[in-house]
């Protein structure tokens, strides 16, 4: 057991002792109130039974008064002298001391309280009350086996059992899932991110299951995210090795031959070129990835962005036997960097016209006034991608089977993380006619007639 749970068992005991404890005294404090209720007891029975006491103790005397009260059944009749102390030597409740004297200072007579004054001078004050006052508490060592009778008895036992058992499985429940979570945690510290801890936490629902679940799922994220960029190093250093290991052939060639240092150097630019603008890619998805892509905010027409892109790209569509149909649209004004949305939206188009070259390129673009979102499809009539190729297309690397280009498969993650940057989604779809869908779709502020 750890440290957690001897602490919540100690604090729910020990509540649980300050509560029977309290509600015990309640208790006692209640029984000793109804057994010292003395009050003076008043009416006709009372006045007959006072009257005989006090022609008793004065023409008997006290002996006889004592015998008389033993005999005596129901209410109890008490003598007290000039000093408070009764003449049996019977405890006298204070209480009843105040009802006696209020009813002497009243101004009707009360016959239930008789003055008495003996022979020898003594003087008594005889009154009656309802129930007979305890005697003193005996001293000493109990008599016989009677020290048993002082033990708890089996229902206080029982509580006192009861409490430790519920502050044990109270103890239990709290400490128990917060274990499984420090192994969990532990193991995680230590690189192991396969341990889950909501199958030892079980099926109870409150915070402790839902921190459980929220651990689980955190580590199956950073278990995808470890595993994503073990596997963008391994394509990074896969992209990176032809480009170095041509420049590398390259030198050597010039090395061998001098004659071939123009060819050889032409190669070397090339190379580094291409090193360059991986280098470059890798910077924009690391910032954007990062969350430092944006900038600054300006107003962006989409729809003159959409035709300065078409325009660039229709020379490109004419040496490839294609065509781009596109038609503008109403004025849609949004809040975003233009660089950015302009390089994702171009590297869609120029993705279809790679993907599938001498097809049509359609591009068509819708609006929804209500959610204030600017949807734009591009379809392209390629071979189109399996449907495990579309769910990994925007990830960094990633290039179909069929694909026909030498890229480095970034220019899509970077479209993606561009237009999820400026709160817009990308997804990709096989059109039913045949060829690739990709939708884009962004919110705007606001749409004017042009």
């Amino acid at each position: 057991m750890g440290r957690l749970f001897w602490k919540f068992f100690v604090f729910v005991w020990m509540a649980q002792l300050a509560a029977i404890s309290c509600l015990a005294w309640l208790v006692w404090l209640a029984g000793e109130r109804r057994a010292g209720v003395s009050e003076v007891a008043t009416g006709p029975l009372a006045a007959s039974l006072v009257h005989a006491a006090a022609l008793t103790l004065q023409y008997a005397g006290p002996a006889a008064f004592a015998q008389w009260s033993n005999e005596l059944t129901g209410p109890t009749v008490l003598a007290i002298d000039d000093t408070g102390r009764e003449v049996l030597n019977r405890p006298i409740p204070q209480r009843t001391l105040e009802d006696l004297r209020r009813l002497q200072s009243g101004q009707q007579a009360t016959p239930e309280i008789l003055s008495v004054r003996l022979g020898g001078g003594e003087h008594y004050l005889l009154f009656s009350i309802d129930q007979a006052p305890r005697g003193p508490a005996p001293r000493g060592p109990l008599p016989g086996a009677a020290w048993m009778r002082a033990l708890p008895p089996p229902a206080l036992i029982a509580t006192l059992a009861g409490s430790v058992l519920t502050a044990a499985l109270l103890a239990l429940y709290i400490a128990k899932p917060v274990r499984s979570l420090r192994r969990a945690l532990n193991a995680a510290a230590a690189g192991d991110l396969n341990r889950r801890v909501s199958a030892d936490i079980g099926r109870r629902h409150d915070e402790l299951a839902d921190l459980g679940q929220e651990f689980d799922r955190m580590a199956q994220r950073l278990q995808a995210s470890m595993a994503a960029q073990r596997q963008l190093l391994h394509d990074v250093s896969h992209e990176v090795r032809s480009p170095l290991a041509r420049v590398q052939a390259a030198v050597e060639l010039m090395r061998e031959d001098p004659s071939k240092l123009v060819a050889m150097l032409e190669h070397i630019d090339a190379d580094i070129a291409r090193i360059d603008q991986l280098v470059g890619e890798l910077l924009t998805l690391s910032r954007l990835e990062a969350g430092e892509g944006i900038g600054e905010q300006q107003r962006i027409d989409l729809g003159e962005l959409v035709s300065e892109i078409v325009d660039d790209v229709r020379f490109e569509a004419q040496s490839n036997s294609s065509t781009i149909m596109w038609t503008e649209h109403e004025q849609v004004m949004a809040s975003g960097t233009p660089l950015l949305l302009h390089s994702a939206i171009e590297n869609v188009v120029r993705n279809a016209l790679q993907h599938a070259p001498g097809s049509d390129i359609l591009i068509e673009a819708d609006i929804d006034r209500d959610l204030k979102l600017y949807c734009l499809r591009v379809i392209d009539h390629g071979p189109g991608l399996a449907p495990q190729e579309l769910q990994r297309m925007f990830e960094p690397f990633f290039r179909g089977r069929k694909a026909q280009t030498s890229g480095h498969g970034l220019g899509l993650a970077i479209a993606r993380r561009s237009i999820e940057a400026h709160g817009g989604t990308i997804m990709a779809s096989n059109s039913v006619d045949g060829g690739l869908c990709v939708k884009i779709v962004l919110p705007y502020r606001d749409a004017l007639r042009t």
